[in-house]
């Protein structure tokens, strides 16, 4: 790895990450407040820390959905990014990358300024690590189809925190509505997140070693090694969600087999 070959600096989208990083702060402190209490009046029964949490879910759910629909509209109608991997300029790729660089950045300040609420080591090593990544795609335009192909993840995540919001409000973990949502949560999870990884790492395989691959110097460590910390993650999560949903699927199993056993008796 060396220096990067024939790519300039190019700051054109970095009034996107400056706007984006502005408008999650400004929505986790007044909008969602705001919001949250005229739609939802069990909101103001929640803790100051549930409070917190909830606004930054809000925050990640938004952000997860536009950036998901970007990430859609450019593997539908961009088919060059499969046919130049690496150094195919999207824009629309790079806008993405820039609203993905502001919103995490937001996110690991307003982590850090609530950590004992919301603060987590591991989400500060993804954000540090997607933050890194994106930041080149957004800069220097390479590596679109890697870039975009990583956001499907966001896929999951307003699944993710809409089982997040139904345990805060107090819904029973053996209710019909939080069980389906978990396994809807799982199930999505695995689909964006873990059963890509194969196809991710055979299309790094495919480039790797190639004249354009050589030609990204340093930046060829956000392929590999920025990635196989994201995807780490990923399984450490995933496991924690089956962890959870096998806990709440035989608690549902257990009170079906009590009932029964009542009515029997």
């Amino acid at each position: 790895m060396g220096r990067i070959e024939n790519i300039q600096f190019d700051a054109t989208y970095y009034p996107v990450a400056v706007l984006s990083f502005t408008f999650f702060l400004y929505l986790f402190k007044y909008v969602s407040p705001s919001l949250s209490a005229r739609l939802c009046p069990r909101f103001t029964q929640l803790s100051d820390s549930k409070q917190i949490d909830w606004h930054s879910r809000v925050n990640s759910s938004l952000h997860a959905t536009v950036v998901s629909a970007f990430c859609v509209y450019t593997m539908l109608y961009e088919k060059e990014l499969n046919e130049e991997p690496i150094w195919w300029d999207s824009p629309m790729v790079r806008t993405s990358c820039a609203v993905v660089v502001g919103y995490m950045t937001s996110d690991a300040v307003l982590m850090a300024i609530h950590y004992k609420h919301i603060g987590e080591i591991f989400y500060f090593f993804h954000h540090g690590a997607s933050i890194y990544a994106y930041y080149y795609v957004m800069t220097y335009g390479v590596l679109p189809y890697f870039a975009n192909y990583r956001l499907m993840a966001e896929i999951s995540t307003p699944i993710v925190n809409q089982r997040w919001f139904f345990d805060a409000l107090g819904y029973s973990k053996t209710h019909p509505v939080y069980i389906s949502s978990g396994v809807l949560m799982t199930v999505t999870f695995f689909a964006v997140r873990i059963f890509t990884m194969p196809t991710y790492w055979h299309k790094v395989y495919s480039v790797y070693g190639t004249e354009d691959f050589l030609r990204l110097g340093h930046i060829q460590l956000v392929l590999v090694l920025t990635c196989f910390v994201l995807d780490l993650l990923n399984l450490v999560w995933f496991y924690k969600m089956c962890r959870g949903v096998h806990k709440v699927v035989v608690a549902k199993f257990d009170k079906n087999r009590n009932i029964t056993n009542l009515k029997l008796d």
